[in-house]
């Protein structure tokens, strides 16, 4: 039995899905971004909240989580992150 299509097509499955979740990422990254921004929210604060984010949320979430089941996108919590900030002044600066 020749084990190739299902390779192939298991392939292509997983890259539309890792395809679909980068769009709603990135949709829902811009919509917060211009949300943020309508409420006065200095480019600087912001540039730290989203590597906060990035880095203590998403990429914990896409390494340590649970990879057998779909699990929800990290929520963009922003007194979350803000409460974070508050105990790492300088954050993400260099």
């Amino acid at each position: 039995m020749d084990s190739q299509p299902q390779e192939q097509a298991t392939r292509i499955a997983r890259e539309q899905a890792y395809r679909r979740g980068w769009q709603q990422g990135m949709a829902e990254a811009t919509i917060i971004i211009f949300q943020l921004l309508k409420q006065g929210y200095p480019r600087e604060k912001l540039e730290q909240l989203f590597d906060i984010y990035q880095d203590e949320y998403v990429s914990v979430w896409r390494h340590d989580g649970d990879l057998t089941q779909m699990e929800p996108f990290p929520a963009f919590d922003i007194e979350q992150l803000e409460a974070f900030l508050a105990t790492h002044p300088g954050y993400g600066r260099e």
